[in-house]
């Protein structure tokens, strides 16, 4: 039975904080996993390029503009995004959106 629940916990998605992904971006990028992350964008950059901030960290997310909300988004609306982690030694950890952002 528990070998028929196994692959279920597997599939299941991990929300992580910044923080996390900070911490474990090499292991994220090695592993080329898609992580979740919740927060608020309050800043943007330039280009496709947006402050991105949970209680714990703030990163530089890249975000195209084919996976922004069809309804605008303030800095006090919470967020979702799923991206895969973008890690090089010497340069700063950054995320780039693969999947639809979600703000409802």
């Amino acid at each position: 039975m528990l070998c028929l629940l196994l692959p279920l916990f597997a599939l299941q998605e991990r929300t992580y904080t910044i923080g996390e992904v900070m911490r474990n971006a090499r292991q994220l990028h090695n592993d080329s996993i898609a992580v979740k992350v919740t927060g608020y964008v309050t800043k943007k950059l330039r280009g496709n390029n947006y402050l991105f901030e949970d209680r714990t960290a703030e990163i530089q997310v890249d975000i195209d503009p084919k996976f922004l909300p069809q309804r605008p988004f303030s800095d006090r609306e919470v967020i979702t995004i799923k991206a895969l982690v973008e890690y090089e030694i010497n340069k700063p950890i950054t995320l780039k959106v693969n999947q639809q952002v979600s703000n409802d």
